[in-house]
């Protein structure tokens, strides 16, 4: 069938709409006959989406793109916004009349890490009375509501229920008209109620199914799962390894579960944890790389890794500071895991009055909030007290890191590395499950091999390669 007449006829879609809005057919020379949807800036073409009938696509090389149809965002200013998955959805909002209609370049994904559109359209974002996310009724589609309004912090955001046996706005149109749209866009719900009440299930919005991050290698899972909204403390006796486990457990899972990891280090030095990502993926220390393994192994790491680095002025890293840091990595950078290395190292300021105690309780609280709010998880390394022996010094938890007890009541997950009486082996014991059912890990010690030379774990007796050079 003739991609134009596919729209015209099976997608529902204007033809007069189609010629306003530049779609017109061409012949590709990889897909054939497609579809063109071009993007447009300050009203000139600079790039265009093709797509098939079977729903094959491709797009302007070489090229960024922004919102579709983001010169809308320009028109009257007294009408809300509508932010849909595709151009195909975006014109079907179009047609039932809402003409601010834009939609993401690419989609949206279940680990949300498409957010560059969204956030390079901010400011005209937020010069709407609302924005309105009318997202696909899909597991990606699910985190798409919440990732907008974090992104629009404090701006009125609303999500669209869609009819049961509907996908996304086109479904609507072809088989229940434009009116049908019309009624989901004007019923749309706030994210967040004024005053954040919800007064029934039916108002919560919906939230991402991709709820526990983990390694995805046995025995590490039986230990360690890393819930998004949650934060998880990870301790142990100095020099026995918290940094690099914790470096290690966010490359694994950042491998495994397809997310962006950000790093917040105020001990280690970027450098020290690139070479050790660079032991623990190339088997080679980073200064024994050549330059076409080291811009192999750098491509990666920068899709999947983000570090702050400390600058030498006289900024405070105080908990402002921190919820700054941890905003820009989550919303700027799509990072799904966000660790503080060390905990003990951020300027902590209690109120004229307030104890110290008291003031890691709302600490702990205020960091926990951020991390629900943002849809991420927070791995807190905190260093213990010191601790009393006899020559085998006991393993930490988080009773023992310094000033609160919060550090063992406040976390989803609570995580110890220390050492065995083997060379090589150490325990990682989880001391903390919050939900034993979501995790599927409960409170238990795991022994395993630590390949000291490459900066990794692996199950005991894995042969691999040498635990030391």
């Amino acid at each position: 069938m003739d991609v134009m007449t596919w729209l015209k006829e099976n997608r529902k879609l204007d033809a007069g709409l189609l010629t306003e809005m530049g779609v017109i057919t061409k012949e590709h020379s990889n897909l054939g006959q497609v579809a063109a949807f071009p993007y447009l800036r300050d009203g000139k073409v600079y790039a265009a989406k093709f797509r098939t009938v079977d729903k094959k696509f491709i797009s302007t090389k070489g090229q960024t793109r922004d919102l579709y149809n983001a010169d809308a965002l320009l028109l009257d200013q007294e009408q809300p916004i509508i932010i849909t998955e595709g151009e195909i959805d975006c014109l079907s909002v179009i047609q039932a009349g809402f003409s601010r209609a834009v939609s993401l370049p690419d989609g949206w994904t279940e680990q949300g890490n498409k957010t560059e559109s969204l956030v390079a359209a901010i400011d005209a974002l937020k010069q709407s009375p609302w924005v309105v996310v009318a997202g696909d009724s899909d597991k990606a589609g699910e985190s798409l509501p919440a990732a907008v309004s974090n992104i629009l912090d404090g701006h009125d955001v609303r999500y669209v229920t869609w009819p049961e046996t509907c996908k996304d706005a086109n479904d609507v149109l072809i088989k229940f008209g434009e009116a049908a749209i019309v009624e989901c866009l004007n019923k749309a719900k706030r994210i967040d109620p004024v005053g954040g009440v919800i007064t029934g299930f039916s108002d919560m919005p919906p939230i991402s199914q991709q709820r526990v991050l983990k390694i995805g290698k046995d025995p590490f899972d039986q230990a360690i799962a890393l819930e998004l909204g949650e934060m998880s403390v990870w301790t142990g006796l100095p020099g026995y390894g918290k940094s690099t486990l914790i470096t290690w457990v966010g490359d694994e899972v950042s491998k495994n579960e397809g997310i962006r990891v950000g790093n917040i280090g105020f001990e280690t030095h970027p450098f020290r944890i690139r070479d050790q990502l660079s032991r623990s993926n190339t088997r080679k220390a980073w200064s024994e790389l050549n330059s076409a393994e080291r811009e192999e192994l750098q491509t990666d790491l920068d899709k999947r890794w983000r570090l702050v680095h400390l600058s030498g002025d006289e900024t405070e890293n105080n908990l402002s500071w921190l919820n700054s840091m941890i905003r820009a990595l989550a919303i700027r950078d799509g990072c799904k895991l966000i660790v503080i290395d060390p905990w003990n190292e951020l300027e902590h300021l209690p109120e004229v009055g307030e104890s110290m105690t008291q003031y890691i309780n709302f600490a702990l609280k205020y960091v926990r909030r951020i991390a629900r709010n943002l849809g991420v998880h927070i791995a807190l390394v905190a260093h213990p007290t010191k601790i009393k022996s006899d020559g085998k010094p006991r393993a930490p938890t988080g009773y023992d890191v310094a000033d609160s007890a919060a550090f063992f009541n406040k976390p989803g997950l609570g995580i110890t590395v220390h050492p065995a009486d083997e060379p090589h082996i150490v325990q990682i014991i989880n001391w903390k499950t919050r939900d034993t059912m979501l995790y599927k890990v409960r409170r238990c010690s795991i022994k395993v091999e630590f390949a000291e030379a490459w900066g990794l774990y692996r199950q005991i007796g894995e042969p691999s390669m040498p635990l030391t050079t």
